[in-house]
């Protein structure tokens, strides 16, 4: 008997290439009537204007001016994402008006990519994630980009990997 797929989490970068991806979630969304989720992951400001900074930025704020500054790049950052995955739907739903991305719960995180991703297949009862794979990092993630690579090795459900073109 073959595994039903009720809940497919679909997570992207927001790239240009990242729209391959989308197409075989919605793909697979509509043809097995599965909910789908699509997840966007923030980078977590404060570590890396630290790391590019080489200092511990929080220390040098006090921590109710660090919080204005973070929540409100935070917000202007969420809606931004936000905004460039409902363009994303509104494409799919373009090519077909029946496309699943239209139903879509959208979700934008911050933090560690991987370690969201991974932290959201918790949440829910998800039985798939499809995400792009660049494979441009180092001999470890020669066939699969970094995040993919972690998805792939700790997800609890299969991982669908499309390869992406590499950005130029």
């Amino acid at each position: 008997m073959l595994p039903e797929m009720k809940h497919i989490l679909y997570a992207t970068d927001l790239s240009e290439n990242s729209r391959q991806a989308l197409r075989y979630a919605a793909s697979l969304a509509k043809s097995n009537k599965a909910e789908l989720t699509m997840v966007h992951v923030l980078p977590d400001w404060v570590e890396i204007m630290s790391e590019n900074a080489g200092i511990d930025i929080e220390t040098h704020f006090d921590l109710e001016t660090w919080e204005n500054i973070n929540t409100s790049a935070m917000a202007a950052a969420q809606e931004k994402a936000r905004k460039r995955v409902e363009e994303m739907a509104a494409e799919c739903r373009l090519e077909d008006p029946d496309c699943p991305v239209a139903r879509a719960t959208i979700k934008v995180l911050q933090g560690d990519a991987a370690a969201c991703i991974l932290e959201e297949l918790k949440t829910a009862s998800y039985d798939l994630v499809v995400m792009g794979a660049h494979g441009q990092g180092p001999f470890i993630d020669m066939l699969l980009g970094s995040v993919a690579n972690k998805i792939v090795r700790m997800s609890p459900v299969p991982v669908f990997t499309v390869r992406l073109p590499k950005e130029a």
